[in-house]
């Protein structure tokens, strides 16, 4: 099992009084006069920044990855009755006022620990280091990019700054003028600070090449979103004009984006996976192939008999991932975040169907147990032709592949289909009886290893630490095609699905998106970035989010149909264009407006930003 050892080590600069406001302490008694002393130093600074990553996942359901899923017309929030969070998410609601007080938190320690990096990198000498220190500044710039590209996707508007330490006080920047050009400007420098194999692929350092990918796709929000640019392909796109940093040089043109992601593509050491399914952790040889008593997947089963599996963490598609380890515990500053819990948020809703019956062992074999958030929306099985394969190899359709999948008693959201990219999974060794011991495929890995459960104590819980892939190859490769109008490297990525090659056209490759980056986490940023800023409620985001009302769902063993839980999804984007609630301690904080300003949408006022409880359908 690959892992990536984080320790939670000293920040290098104490920041002023803005530290409460922005939520970003560094925790530190070492300081500039004698830390840091050598490249080992700012090493343990670069796993402790990788580290806020793992932060996140402590809470999913605040992680940019599992929000943006969520938010979109992929997924609804489903889960329990109970499980208010996921489905104010999901209305682009909110249930509490701490709703998304970590992401907040996280993302400001994050900016810190990078900025740290930056301003630090010049205190030893690093005479014969060169290409260390570029290497690891460049990795240092992409994790500040990284951060305030979340930060500025989820609430716009932010706090921001680009110096050692934040000012007191930290205002709000404007995202178009001031934050995205900014951004643009760390993604610039880390590609050329950072060379083609610097580090080895997979090993949960930023790469030039991811640098590359990000670049384009924050380039791309800002044009699509900001500049409401339209098609990008035929747009006449102004220069971007960066502030001055090392590695960047002059204004930031749509060619140089372009020439960016096909150095990436071509020279950054990537390739698509041979088949698409090899992707996804269901392949895995243990799964796939199954024992003397139990078959193997038969979904895989003609991948099994040509020997070929899972294609593993860091594959050779991965260009960016959260990474795991056999290293959690309910309790600590990062517990359960050293665990894949998006795996366990979204595996088959878990109680019983009031019968004694469950999901989860082989009944559902090799679908395991989990919260059953995030269920895919029924229109996307529904728009979705049969003729793809990348349909079946995404969604989990419960009810035809399962022998015996269960609504149960506390189902919410639930139309029967699953996603398969994030979901739990068994294996024929899997321990039925009990859950806490080598219940996943992974936790059989972990024992057959002969490693210490370090699992939360419970495998069904804890025994998950497939990569969560944030960046993918092909994902690169259809950005290409959609800035270039040239249909090349979108057909590779089709003709690696088994499809027939096809033309340019914006539909296409909107299409071709919605297909390939299914349930990822991208769906909902590309449709704001397709729709604009201030697009109402006729865009194109509003309206593809409106047609999750009247979906079928199951409720609690009834099936139903979807309704908002307040006025329309169509009303509630209009209302935010997509961004989330401010935290309101943090507008309390200032109490005043030219500090922080709460997003239009979520006021005291907004009588249908606030969901009290589940939606009853």
């Amino acid at each position: 099992m690959k892992k990536i050892y984080l320790m939670a080590v000293a920040g290098l600069f104490a920041l002023s009084s803005c530290e409460d406001f922005l939520d970003s302490s560094n925790f530190t008694e070492a300081n500039t006069s004698n830390y840091p002393a050598s490249a080992d130093d700012l090493n343990k600074e670069l796993a402790a920044l990788y580290g806020v990553m793992n932060q996140f996942n402590t809470d999913p359901l605040q992680s940019p990855w599992l929000v943006n899923y969520i938010m979109s017309d992929d997924a609804n929030g489903a889960g329990g009755t109970g499980d208010v969070e996921s489905h104010a998410i999901g209305h682009l609601m909110t249930n509490k006022e701490n709703l998304f007080d970590n992401a907040w938190h996280n993302t400001y320690v994050g900016i810190a620990r990078a900025s740290a990096i930056i301003y630090a990198i010049d205190a030893f000498d690093w005479t014969g280091q060169e290409a260390t220190r570029n290497q690891l500044l460049g990795e240092a710039y992409f994790m500040r990019g990284l951060f305030y590209l979340w930060g500025s996707q989820f609430w716009g508007n932010i706090p921001a700054y680009w110096a050692a330490a934040a000012p007191d006080p930290c205002p709000q920047q404007d995202a178009e003028t001031v934050i995205y050009p900014h951004i643009l400007a760390d993604f610039v420098s880390a590609a050329n600070l950072m060379t083609h194999g610097a580090t080895t692929r997979g090993d949960g350092h930023a790469t030039k090449g991811a640098a590359e990918g990000y670049l384009a796709r924050a380039y791309m929000f800002y044009q699509g979103f900001y500049k409401k640019a339209g098609e990008l392909a035929t747009a006449n796109l102004a220069d971007v004009e960066l502030p001055e940093q090392e590695g960047v040089s002059g204004p930031l043109t749509k060619q140089q984006v372009i020439d960016y992601l096909n150095d990436a593509i071509n020279n950054g050491g990537y390739k698509l996976v041979e088949d698409y399914r090899l992707l996804w952790q269901y392949t895995n040889e243990r799964t796939a192939k199954g024992n003397d008593t139990t078959p193997g997947y038969a979904y895989v089963k003609d991948l099994a008999d040509k020997g070929k599996f899972w294609a593993g963490n860091g594959n050779e598609e991965e260009m960016f991932q959260v990474q795991f380890m056999n290293a959690g515990q309910w309790s600590g500053n990062i517990g359960m975040g050293f665990i894949n819990q998006t795996e366990l948020y979204l595996g088959l809703r878990c109680d019983d169907d009031g019968a004694g019956t469950a999901n989860g062992d082989l009944n559902t074999y090799p679908f395991g147990q989990g919260w059953g958030q995030g269920t895919i929306n029924a229109n996307l099985w529904d728009d979705w032709s049969d003729a793809d394969p990348r349909k079946k190899a995404t969604i989990l359709d419960a009810q035809a592949e399962c022998d015996k999948f269960v609504f149960t008693t506390s189902c919410s959201e639930d139309a029967g289909y699953y996603n398969k990219k994030w979901m739990a999974i068994t294996c024929a060794d899997s321990n039925w009886g009990d859950h806490n011991d080598a219940y996943t495929w992974w936790g059989v890995l972990r024992k057959e290893a002969g490693q210490e459960n370090s699992n939360g104590g419970n495998s069904f819980q804890g025994d998950h630490f497939a990569d969560m892939v944030l960046l993918r190859l092909a994902d690169v490769m259809l950005m290409q095609s959609e800035l270039t109008g040239d249909a090349t490297q979108m057909n590779k990525v089709r003709a690696r699905a088994g499809l027939n090659p096809t033309t340019y056209s914006w539909q296409n490759i909107k299409n071709e998106r919605r297909w390939e980056l299914a349930a990822e986490g991208i769906r909902f940023n590309d449709l704001r970035r397709w729709s604009g800023i201030d697009g109402g409620e006729n865009c194109e985001a509003a309206q593809a989010l409106e047609r999750q009302n009247g979906s079928r769902v199951n409720y609690t063993q009834k099936w139903t149909t979807m309704k908002h839980a307040a006025s329309s999804w169509a009303k509630r984007y209009a209302a935010t264009n997509g961004f989330l609630q401010i935290p309101p301690a943090q507008v309390r904080y200032f109490n005043d407006e030219n500090v922080l300003k709460q997003n239009p949408g979520w006021g005291t006022d907004v009588a249908d930003a606030n969901m009290s409880g589940t939606p009853v359908y």
